[in-house]
């Protein structure tokens, strides 16, 4: 699970869907969600609305502050990352103890390669179930809607399965309270 009160340093996916599930105030209990000037801009461009959040800390940070080390280069070459997600990981590296937010597959197994912890807009629904941002009915209610209200891509197969699981969840903690 995310811990809270940490630095996050976020990538365009999780700033967009979360907005677009009005789920964004989830990210309102980290210290700060870090955002580079590349992915401020590709926000921007999508969901600028997500930008004007109140409740969160966001900055926005240069990418030119943080060097892409030759290490990154060729991870990023071979990942075919995106330039927003190159400068988030580039942050990461400035950043070690952050939490990585991002959606996109390749970017994910690029932050694992370099130990980095790494969550994206379903780790931060589930979360926000054991946080009691949300109730378990809530976020079950947010991932069955996720196919109408988000352009994030996840599997059909992957979501039904998230789904049952959550159910499970919910279902054997309403009779943990009732029992």
């Amino acid at each position: 699970m995310i811990a809270a009160s940490r630095l996050v340093v976020a990538d365009a996916g999780p700033l967009i869907h979360l907005d677009e599930l009005d789920c964004l105030d989830l990210l309102s209990d980290f210290a700060q969600v870090l955002v580079t000037d590349v992915v401020w801009a590709e926000v921007s461009r999508h969901r600028p609305g997500a930008l004007a959040t109140t409740g969160i800390s966001l900055r926005r940070v240069e990418s030119s502050e943080y060097q892409i080390l030759p290490s990154l280069q060729i991870v990023a070459q071979a990942f075919e990352l995106d330039p927003g997600e190159i400068t988030a990981l580039a942050v990461m590296q400035s950043e070690r103890t952050a939490i990585l937010l991002t959606d996109d597959s390749a970017a994910r197994l690029a932050a694992e390669s370099f130990g980095f912890a790494v969550h994206g807009t379903i780790g931060v629904l589930l979360r926000a179930i054991h946080r009691k941002q949300r109730t378990g009915v809530e976020i079950l209610n947010i991932l069955r809607s996720m196919p109408e209200r988000s352009t994030l891509h996840i599997a059909s197969k992957l979501l039904v399965a998230l789904i049952f699981e959550v159910e499970t969840y919910v279902g054997n903690t309403s009779a943990a309270s009732t029992g």
